[in-house]
């Protein structure tokens, strides 16, 4: 029996020792059918969540090495403002080429490129706004 479920026995022990027997009962009968309906409905999004992440983790192996790069790229938040492309240049090679700001942005961006799962190569090709030219 789940905690909820326990809560409403004690709910109804409670009320029944206080004398209201008849209420005790369906209070019972109450908190019983409330606790199910609730287990019914959490136990179907636990299952759906564990599809939807599922269904995540195995197409990751799926998309391509370049994807996943550009993935983490865009969501740093260091790299907010930079353009940034990334190809694949071969088995385990990414080419990254754009713009960027400034040279910390480029070296952010060749550190998270070489630290993504199954890169073993980045081709640096990026222009940063404060390097000389």
């Amino acid at each position: 029996m789940g905690g909820r479920g326990k809560m409403g026995w004690a709910l109804a022990l409670a009320v029944g020792i206080s004398g209201c027997s008849q209420d005790a009962d369906g209070l019972a009968r109450l908190c019983q059918k409330t606790a199910a309906k609730f287990d019914g409905v959490t136990e179907n999004l636990r299952g759906k969540l564990q599809d939807g992440w599922g269904a995540v983790r195995g197409s990751l192996p799926e998309s391509g090495l370049d994807s996943r790069v550009a993935l983490r790229l865009h969501w740093d938040q260091d790299l907010e403002g930079a353009n940034i492309t990334v190809a694949p240049a071969g088995a385990g090679v990414v080419r990254l080429s754009g713009d960027v700001l400034n040279l910390a942005q480029r070296r952010r961006a060749v550190a998270l490129a070489q630290s993504t799962a199954g890169v073993e190569k980045v081709l640096d090709e990026l222009r940063a706004g404060d390097e000389e030219r």
